[in-house]
């Protein structure tokens, strides 16, 4: 389903090539996307220097930590434990949720690749895979009510009107249907701010040697997200479920 690490020539050189000392970061586990126990790499410089200084330290944990098997980062892995969370029926991995039959009777919106989660995502009988912003997440071609779960990962910080974005995905859910997305929560805000007037932020570009290759990645911050998220969905028409993964930006919300 997915490409091992050893025949992922991207994959292999960020779970090879990283700055010295990160490899005393690494912990192993169970990853909730392909259900190996494995290893999971640090990598700083999976992150831009300029994010590495103005982002919490926190956050190269939360974008490496790759799983050795399928390179999935912490965040996506978190993302995987949501879902899991709310409509696993035994299921350890999302590898096994997309053969369960609850999870595969769902309507499933996928806007954005959920990173390396997709690939196992893609074998669900009813995904919608699109991509911001050939699909425009600000106004969505699709009917009201058309899904019973809209996934997003890292995409409404980079549209212009999030409010707009969040009334969208509300709009096509189904009354009870979620929203379970991640957002790159920066917790010192209480309050999350526009980035209009504030110098340009580009996410996606790496640091180090991978700072060549990714120097043309053109995905535009709008928005420094804060710790207001649960009032911005319930603003939106959601109301917010406890999962206690909102410290690493990881949500989940139940259209009213």
């Amino acid at each position: 389903m997915t490409v091992p690490a050893r025949r992922d020539p991207g994959l292999w050189l960020l779970l090879h090539l990283r700055p010295p000392g990160d490899r005393r970061g690494d912990e192993r586990g169970r990853c909730f996307v392909c259900g190996a126990k494995t290893r999971f790499v640090r990598n700083r410089w999976i992150l831009s220097r300029e994010l590495r200084r103005s982002w919490p330290a926190s956050f190269v944990t939360r974008e490496s930590m790759l799983c050795a098997e399928c390179g999935s980062s912490r965040r996506v892995r978190l993302l995987a434990d949501a879902l899991l969370q709310l409509y696993g029926e035994g299921a350890v991995s999302v590898a096994e949720l997309v053969a369960e039959a609850r999870f595969r009777s769902l309507r499933v919106a996928e806007i954005n690749a959920a990173g390396r989660m997709h690939p196992f995502l893609a074998a669900h009988p009813g995904l919608t895979y699109v991509e911001y912003p050939e699909e425009d997440v600000q106004a969505l071609s699709w009917p009201d009510s058309s899904y019973d779960l809209v996934l997003t990962s890292e995409t409404l910080e980079h549209v212009p009107d999030l409010h707009g974005a969040l009334q969208e995905i509300r709009r096509v859910l189904r009354p009870g249907g979620r929203h379970v997305f991640t957002v790159p929560v920066d917790r010192r805000l209480a309050e999350t701010r526009s980035r209009a007037g504030l110098p340009p932020q580009h996410h996606g570009r790496g640091g180090g040697p991978f700072a060549l290759v990714t120097r043309r990645a053109d995905m535009l911050a709008h928005w420094d997200i804060g710790t207001d998220v649960p009032r911005l969905l319930r603003e939106a028409g959601f109301e917010p479920e406890p999962l206690g993964l909102d410290a690493d930006g990881v949500y989940a919300a139940t259209a009213r």
